[in-house]
């Protein structure tokens, strides 16, 4: 069996247990937690019983028995507990009746009363005892006897298994950490938060479980009890019985019925010598119980010195029934160290033989057993749910014809719980819609090599508990780890999921995305990491999507949710380019509450048509642009809805009523703009380039903000928080490479480098045309004037002949780019993926080498937000 196939197989059997026996295994803890301090709240529920009120002498023990036989005549006593605190009852034993009912095992248990010690009174029953016993019935065989004690074992054992193959499934990568191991976050949420609490709170308490455990199984099997007996060189039960000869069976030495001799052995004994001669060789004790004798044998006494380390270190002393001479004298504190464990069994199993804390933390513990049932449930039905959700997307999608003679592309995923696998087919079905032939496949069935053919591939793939691949994706990464491949031919985006909340964030995906680097692929964008199903990251995962399969069309995945941003400002910036219109827009919220971004963040547009073409398509369809629907419990005019819709084919809509059309609409996907300013400025700024489709139609976001929308007009926008390009919080020196308007980034980071006092800032800006392309010109040139840009490269494409670009700036300033990041520099890039961003990298790369250009990225100081 191969280890990810043995791992899935305890992940299995885990799994099946804990959604049976932890059912039982949270009660037996339940009952346990209520157990632990039994004999404390009992005296507290019972003054007057269980504690008396000191008097100057107590009765001798042989008068105490005489007065306890006066009260009980018909009743045999066994055994008498006397307590060297004058404030503690003693304690009588009888023998049980003839009628007395058996528990499991065939025994039966006398009643015990206790005893005022002054007066030999027999005291009332405690309260609260009938509660504890039938709570110890639950703990050992919930009230059924011996196949409640069967069960109660089994339960015992998965325990055991519980403890040791929930430590093998979530052992994690840097086990060395401790706060990996033990800490807990509250701030998790979702089934991460199930998970952590599950997994962390489980590795506090699994030693105590143990202990429980193994403990516990004293009680539940015979065979496990003389196994342990014969490990610690204890004689079993049955070979200490002495047994008769073949005619005497049943008889004494002379020939009476073993039980009248029962009878005579506690009738004969003289009480208060025994006791005499039993405090000669125990002149120190804090409780001690007398045994009459039995078949024969001697009076015994159990005893605790005064400071004895828990209730079960007792000492033993048997006494001769007729001289009442010491036979045997057994100190705890003289056993063996595996007879100590044996003779503590109950201790080591409630915790007392660690002292009161012990006690405390076993009780704990006990009490957090229905956690990990409760928790153990909830993840299964979640993942049952996601999985049955995953297959049904997965059947569906997997129905979806290939597209006919399209590009080839490989997405493969690794998904624990369904999620990942539920993105890959979103991800397939948009990439069909464009054109391509896409084949899924899970990562675990692809081998490394496979990739080398592959032209293009994309990953979608989930982190599982610390930092591991899902099970079904660690063969793969195992051969990963192992391989060194030249993938030079390989292109490839990366989606990795993941909890921030982790130390080991999106670990799995980051660690794909660098062996896939490392074999020379290259990447179509920078990898997108999801924090906990952020909706954010998703879209901007689908943003690259639409872009690749060259849809600006595609519908968002999640329904949007905007802000209205009034149009305040538009300004054509690069008038007699040779390139396409870029403007300077500003945008204010109708709530300045609503001014609250990070600089790197990002607005997401809600775009709409102009009213031409919703005219042109009204006229085609033979619609009302004024009737009324209503959309989203809003009464809105249709010419409204559809504005902000996909339009569909008119002959399609033609003679449905207006409110039948308003429902089947999907609105128009967002687009995504780099914010050029703070929330300081009292706007939010964007610099957008206004784009053409080969037919000549703009854009339907850069259309929209830069020709259609009137200045006035309301734009629906979002924020979509971007902390991978927000601006270093120290004065680390700050190197800021971009291009066309990828210099808005650039300026919202400069920004708030400046705001900051951080002035140790270079700046790499290429374009088109120094006349004509040199956007922010003034506000630049002053930031340089006034020392806080410290140095300013430009390269214009079309004033030089070679033409020159940003990463052939960073190559002739190597003298400058060497000493900057030997102080510790950071290096953000914004702007186009195509030709800048990859040229940029390979400046870099050759600089500082891969592996450092990585560890870089991993710490901060590599950032991109390229598109």
């Amino acid at each position: 069996m191969t280890l990810p196939t043995f791992r899935n197989a305890m992940f299995q059997l885990h799994w099946f247990f804990g959604i049976t026996a932890g059912v039982v295994l949270a009660l037996v803890g339940a009952t346990g937690a209520m157990l632990s301090f039994e004999h404390e709240l009992l005296k507290a529920l019972n003054p007057g019983v269980i504690t008396v009120a000191a008097q100057s002498q107590a009765l001798a023990p042989d008068a105490l028995v005489a007065r306890i036989r006066a009260q009980q005549p018909e009743a045999k006593l066994q055994s008498l507990a006397l307590s060297a605190d004058p404030n503690e009852a003693a304690k009588a034993g009888f023998a049980p009746k003839a009628d007395a009912p058996k528990g499991p095992g065939g025994r039966a248990r006398g009643e015990s009363r206790y005893v005022d010690p002054y007066t030999g009174t027999l005291l009332a029953k405690p309260r609260g005892e009938g509660f504890f016993r039938t709570t110890m019935q639950l703990h050992r065989w919930l009230v059924m006897d011996d196949v409640g004690k069967q069960i109660v074992g089994a339960s015992t054992v998965i325990l055991v298994f519980f403890c040791l193959s929930g430590l093998y499934l979530r052992w994690p990568r840097r086990w060395g950490s401790v706060r990996v191991w033990l800490a807990l976050d509250w701030r998790q949420k979702g089934r991460n938060f199930l998970w952590h609490l599950h997994s962390i709170v489980g590795t506090w308490v699994l030693v105590l479980y143990l202990v429980m455990a193994l403990t516990g199984l004293w009680w539940s099997y015979d065979w496990y009890r003389d196994g342990l007996n014969r490990w610690a060189g204890v004689p079993s039960q049955q070979s200490q019985k002495k047994e008769p000869p073949a005619g005497e069976r049943g008889k004494g030495r002379d020939g009476a019925d073993r039980e009248e001799r029962k009878a005579d052995d506690a009738a004969v004994l003289d009480v208060g010598a025994a006791w005499v001669a039993f405090e000669d060789a125990a002149p120190a004790w804090s409780t001690a119980t007398l045994q009459w004798p039995r078949d024969g044998g001697g009076a015994q006494f159990a005893y605790l010195d005064v400071d004895a380390p828990h209730e079960r270190a007792r000492n033993t002393i048997e006494l001769d029934a007729a001289t009442l001479a010491v036979t045997k004298h057994e100190r705890y504190d003289a056993k063996p160290t595996r007879q100590k464990i044996v003779g503590s069994m109950f201790a080591l199993h409630r915790g007392s033989f660690f002292g009161t804390a012990g006690v405390l933390a076993f009780m704990l513990a006990s009490l957090l057993m229905p956690l990990f049932a409760i928790t153990g449930w909830m993840l299964y039905l979640d993942r049952r749910r996601k999985q049955h959700a995953a297959r049904a997307l997965a059947t569906a999608q997997a129905a979806l014809p290939a597209a006919s003679g399209g590009e080839p592309l490989l997405l493969a995923y690794a998904s624990q719980t369904g999620s990942a696998q539920r993105l890959a087919w979103q991800t397939a079905a948009a990439l069909r819609e464009g054109g391509f032939d896409v084949r899924v496949e899970r990562l675990g069935r692809l081998r490394p090599e496979q990739l080398a053919n592959a032209g293009r591939a994309l990953f979608v793939v989930s982190t599982f508990g610390e930092g591991q691949p899902p099970d079904d994706a660690r063969g793969f990464a195992r051969r990963m780890r192992a391989q060194s491949l030249s993938l030079a031919t390989l292109q490839y985006g990366v989606l990795a999921l993941g909890d921030r909340e982790y130390d080991s964030y999106c670990e799995f995906g980051r660690e794909l995305d660098h062996w896939l680097h490392h074999a020379g692929a290259q990447p179509l964008f920078d990898r997108i990491d999801v924090d906990a199903g952020d909706a954010g990251a998703l879209r901007h995962w689908q943003h690259h999507i639409g872009q690749l399969a060259g849809r600006t069309d595609l519908p968002d995945w999640s329904a949007p949710s905007y802000g209205a941003w009034h149009l305040i400002q538009r300004e054509w910036l690069n008038i007699g380019s040779p390139g396409g219109r870029a403007y300077h827009l500003a945008l204010t919220p109708h709530d300045p509450a609503d001014l609250a971004w990070q600089a790197g963040d990002i607005a997401e547009i809600g775009p709409r048509h102009d009213d031409a073409s919703v005219d042109a398509w009204l006229a085609a369809a033979g619609f009302d642009g004024d009737s009324d629907v209503v959309q989203a419990d809003t009464p809105l005019p249709l010419r409204t809805v559809l504005a902000r819709s996909r339009l569909p084919d008119p002959s399609t809509a033609r003679g449905l009523p207006p409110q039948q059309l308003a429902a089947t609409l999907a609105p128009l996907p967002h687009r995504e703009y780099s914010i050029a300013s703070l929330p300081a400025d009292g706007s939010l700024q964007l610099l957008v380039r206004r784009m053409r489709h080969p037919d000549g139609r703009l854009g339907s976001g850069s259309g929209w903000l830069t020709e259609h929308a009137a200045l006035g007009n309301d734009i629906a926008l979002r924020i979509r928080p971007n902390p991978s390009f927000h601006p270093p919080a120290d004065a680390r020196p700050l190197i800021l490479v971009g291009n066309g308007t990828g210099l808005a980034g650039l300026r919202a980071v400069l920004k708030a480098r400046i705001a900051a006092g951080h002035t140790r800032n270079w700046m790499l800006f290429g374009e088109r045309s120094g006349l004509h392309d040199f956007h922010y010109r003034d506000e630049i040139e002053r930031w340089q004037r006034e020392g806080q840009v410290q140095h300013l490269d430009l390269a214009f494409s079309r004033d030089h002949a070679p033409r020159r670009y940003v990463q052939h700036l960073l190559q002739e300033q190597r003298a400058r780019l060497d000493e900057w990041l030997a102080a510790g520099a950071a290096v953000y890039v914004c702007g186009s993926l195509e030709g800048m961003a990859p040229g940029v990298d390979a400046v870099l790369r050759e600089v500082v080498g891969v592996d450092a250009l990585e560890a870089m990225a991993e710490d901060g100081r590599y950032r991109r937000d390229v598109y």
